[in-house]
């Protein structure tokens, strides 16, 4: 069995897309981290304590702010030169049993299922993790409902995970 459709990107979908891999990379966890780093240090800070634990606190801080701001703005830029490269902004996907291919203005790919670590699922948009920080984007406008069905069963089926 096999399926193809045309995937049509736009920059909104490029920006959701973005988004959504960038929201559940940093996940609940770190932002918590960061509000507690943020309330011992204003804490310390209100006590008058003037140790270098306020530096080492700050410095804490800064930097895992810092990292959040430039993944974000990494994979966005990285995201939107790649949809610029395009051209058109459409895309042939095409799925069968063994793998599928992607093709664009800017080239074909064509990969085994085994190569999604993980799918992601979002309103609008799939994203296929290929590692913890690469991944192509799917809008599901293009996506007829039997299609899908199919993609997450061969993901499936090759060991990949279905993250809803």
């Amino acid at each position: 069995m096999s399926y193809e459709t045309t995937l049509i990107y736009t920059e909104p979908l490029v920006r959701q897309a973005v988004f959504a891999f960038w929201r559940r990379s940093i996940g609940i966890g770190y932002v918590i981290a960061l509000v507690v780093t943020a309330s011992s240090l204003g804490l310390l800070i209100a006590q008058g304590n003037t140790s270098w634990l306020i530096g080492a606190l700050a410095t804490a801080l800064a930097f895992g702010v810092l990292l959040i701001v430039l993944l974000y703005l990494v994979h966005y830029r990285n995201s939107l030169n790649k949809f610029r490269e395009m051209g058109s902004p459409h895309a042939t996907f095409h799925a069968e049993e063994a793998g599928f291919t992607i093709s664009s203005g800017i080239g074909t790919t064509t990969l085994q299922w085994s190569a999604i670590k993980e799918l992601w699922q979002f309103s609008g948009v799939w994203l296929f993790l290929y590692s913890k920080a690469q991944f192509s984007t799917l809008p599901l406008a293009g996506l007829p409902p039997e299609m899908q069905a199919f993609i997450l069963q061969r993901v499936q089926a090759a060991g990949g995970k279905i993250v809803g």
